[in-house]
């Protein structure tokens, strides 16, 4: 009896309509410090040869690279505020790396170089921050596409931690090489006592990279045409100021006028009367110089 009560007391489920059509979900991916998107994309390049294994050379290295910085980055929003040291603008303050500054770029892509006159060399001029949007970067060395690939893993303020530290590291291996090179004994007067030897970086790889912003300036790209070309335009706007006033309406007319008369036929029979009387004193110098040489 209990069997069948509990049977009776059991209703069939309700179906859902249209629960058994296939739906479609529509999932948006988490933003700023969360999101999956990918912001640089890059393709290097490398070959070795059978000498520079010999030799231990570093490979043949060429790369390009593609990234996107985005605002969170460089800015303090609602969702990520961690930036300290931020500018008038409400942006972060992370300095572009070397090949990245005004005095290493090339003019026409917007470089500034500026001279020290004091002691011969280039002194720093302006310096570029990290901004939101395209950078495109290029290498020409083993040790740029090592150096890129390692920070790929770091954001922006890490990477200008590191960078400063691999600099001053740089700059402190310098001047040991410059101290050795003198030949002094290490004394309590100087840095240089004890064992502690200065970690060598190696070569900065600035020199052989490239870091531009996307879209590029056309400024210092135009600005040598511009000036190519300021003559023409100068010349091209006096034929229209002439043209517009009617001055070469009237030369013309003028000219006309003057063909009228008999002026333009005695000027050129003058031309002509005297063109010939040069011809015969040139033909009379000619053999005056062969009398004398005989």
């Amino acid at each position: 009896m209990s069997g069948q009560t509990r049977t009776q007391t059991q209703q069939p489920q309700r179906m859902v309509i249209f629960s058994g059509l296939p739906t479609i979900k529509v999932i948006e991916p988490p933003k700023g410090i969360h999101s999956t998107r990918n912001d640089q994309w890059c393709l290097t390049y490398c070959s070795q040869n059978v000498s520079g294994r010999i030799n231990q050379q570093h490979p043949f290295c060429r790369s390009v690279c593609l990234r996107k910085v985005f605002s969170h980055e460089v800015r303090n929003i609602i969702q990520f505020k961690s930036h300290k040291e931020v500018g008038p603008d409400g942006k972060a303050r992370y300095p572009l790396p070397r090949e990245g500054q005004p005095i290493n770029l090339p003019r026409y892509l917007g470089g500034k170089p500026t001279d020290d006159p004091e002691h011969g060399r280039k002194s720093p001029g302006d310096i570029k921050y990290w901004d939101e949007g395209w950078y495109f970067w290029k290498t020409n060395s083993f040790l740029g596409v090592y150096s890129s690939i390692s920070q790929m893993q770091h954001n922006l303020q890490h990477q200008a931690v590191l960078d400063a530290q691999r600099q001053a590291k740089r700059k402190l291996w310098l001047e040991y090489q410059d101290f050795r090179r003198t030949g002094q004994p290490p004394t309590l007067e100087n840095k240089w006592l004890g064992p502690i030897i200065p970690v060598n970086f190696g070569p900065d790889a600035s020199p052989e990279s490239l870091l531009v912003q996307l879209p590029l300036d056309p400024g210092p790209l135009l600005d040598p045409i511009y000036q190519v070309l300021a003559p023409a335009q100068h010349s091209l706007q006096l034929f229209h100021e002439n043209f517009t006033a009617g001055n070469y309406q009237k030369f013309g007319l003028r000219v006309w006028d003057k063909a009228l008369t008999g002026e333009p036929l005695t000027l050129a029979s003058r031309t002509c009367a005297f063109v010939y009387e040069q011809w015969k004193k040139k033909d009379e110098r000619d053999e005056d110089d062969k009398e004398k040489e005989a």
